[in-house]
């Protein structure tokens, strides 16, 4: 299950399509194919970080996510 601190490179390596998802769900996140972004920024930073510069709503993101993981075969 996703929390507000986990991290959102965390979340992709072990999840690889949701990064596809968020990507579909908010243009801002298209910052999350730039390997420089991702390998420096991303491992830093936190679901609630993520969700304050797209601009989403927490709560609503944490669901988004731990849904499509629940959806998962893994």
């Amino acid at each position: 299950m996703v929390t507000p601190e986990d991290k959102i490179a965390d979340i992709i390596e072990k999840y690889p399509f949701v990064k596809d998802r968020l990507i579909e769900r908010n243009r801002v996140f298209r910052n999350l194919n730039n390997p420089v972004v991702f390998n420096t920024v991303g491992k830093f930073a936190r679901i609630t970080d993520i969700a304050k510069v797209s601009g989403e709503n927490i709560d609503e993101l944490i669901h988004f996510i731990n849904k499509l993981i629940e959806g998962s075969d893994e």
